[in-house]
């Protein structure tokens, strides 16, 4: 295992697999919580060293806004199972995208791209 700081106090850990390929990474914020706003804060990788799991983790819970939170790939990349998370409460993909911050957050996305072909 390896620890490598990031800034604000935060931190990353990185595991191996025996022949030295990456098994896993998580990330955590000064709380020692699982932690990250720009990409999942747990990552496991297959053998092979495609992405097998993600997890986008903010303060402890899993929570996502634009997209699943829990990502299950089968080793190509192709998607297994996604699984819908608002601060750690698990929705289906119809309730999910039914959800106020999700609505705003798409509405907000939709204002902006009109913004930009102006």
């Amino acid at each position: 295992m390896k620890k490598i700081k990031l800034e604000n106090n935060y931190y990353k850990e990185i595991w191996y697999h025996e022949s030295g390929e990456i098994e896993r990474e998580y990330y955590y914020n000064s709380k020692d919580e699982l932690h990250r706003l720009n990409g999942p804060a747990y990552i496991w990788y297959h053998r092979s060293g495609e992405i097998d799991r993600e997890d986008y983790i903010v303060n402890g819970k899993r929570h996502r806004l634009d997209d699943p939170a829990v990502i299950w790939y089968y080793e190509p990349g192709e998607i297994k199972s996604e699984y819908y998370y608002i601060n750690n409460k698990m929705y289906s993909k119809e309730e999910f995208y039914k959800q106020p911050e999700v609505i705003k957050l798409i509405n907000i996305e939709r204002n902006l791209k009109l913004l930009n072909k102006v």
